[in-house]
């Protein structure tokens, strides 16, 4: 498998772009990883596609030169292991509160050292069994990654704990489930959210990780200011739906 753009993009200390396909369909998710975003982001969390689809999914985003970014909420360690093995290389963990948590996930997805992941070399990350077994594991633990959700406010005083964790690459704020959990319904602004996106932001900072969250395009600056350096910033969703309505003022306007 080609190395993992994510990966390669944190260590050079670079702007993490991805886009959300909310679609489970390969050629629109091959589309997305073919416009030039670093990740896409399938989410299992929402939606539940058959096993054969996520394969398909993740392989789309490997055509259109794009990492496979799986939103994931694990039972067990085969839930990450599968993932892993059809060549997705990141996982993004949701509704986390506390940074065992973390820890387990982070046991699944690497190899000894770093983890307790068990090998069977015959899959899409280990070339189908051709990458000797010392080399396939060097490469699986050098290009996955981990995003971890912030969604919850119980997982706020962890923060500094999860972020200090081996194996945890970034932290990302879901604005929807954090404000609900404030008991606020305005994504992003309300003084409680806006206080837990500063203390991500400072928090990665002083561990040296990622501090991510979606916005809108034009907000980036804003956000980049505060210190963040990972944005989704566009889903198929968006772009039909915005398509859509455009195109239909447009021509409505024109027939006034």
């Amino acid at each position: 498998m080609p190395p993992s753009l994510v990966r390669q993009k944190l260590a050079r200390g670079e702007t993490i772009l991805t886009a959300k396909a909310c679609y489970a369909d390969p050629e629109l998710v091959e589309l997305v990883a073919s416009s030039g975003f670093d990740a896409v982001w399938l989410c299992l969390e929402h939606k539940r596609p058959d096993p054969a689809v996520v394969y398909s999914l993740i392989q789309a985003c490997r055509l259109g030169g794009a990492d496979a970014l799986v939103r994931v909420k694990p039972a067990n360690y085969t839930d990450v292991l599968w993932l892993l093995e059809s060549g997705a290389r990141g996982l993004m963990l949701p509704r986390v509160r506390h940074a065992d948590e973390v820890r387990e996930v982070v046991a699944a997805m690497k190899f000894t050292p770093a983890g307790r992941r068990g090998a069977d070399v015959i899959h899409a990350d280990s070339d189908f069994g051709r990458m000797p077994l010392g080399e396939y594991i060097a490469d699986a633990n050098r290009n996955t990654f981990l995003v971890v959700q912030v969604e919850e406010p119980e997982v706020v005083p962890h923060l500094d704990a999860i972020a200090a964790l081996p194996g945890v690459d970034a932290l990302f704020v879901g604005p929807a489930d954090l404000s609900l959990g404030l008991g606020q319904t305005e994504l992003l602004n309300g003084p409680a959210v806006a206080a837990v996106v500063e203390q991500v932001a400072a928090v990665c900072a002083r561990h040296g990780k990622r501090a991510g969250l979606p916005c809108a395009a034009d907000q980036v600056g804003k956000y980049r200011a505060l210190g963040y350096n990972w944005f989704n910033v566009s889903s198929d969703f968006r772009c039909v739906s915005q398509g859509l309505r455009t195109a239909r003022d447009a021509a409505r306007a024109a027939l006034a």
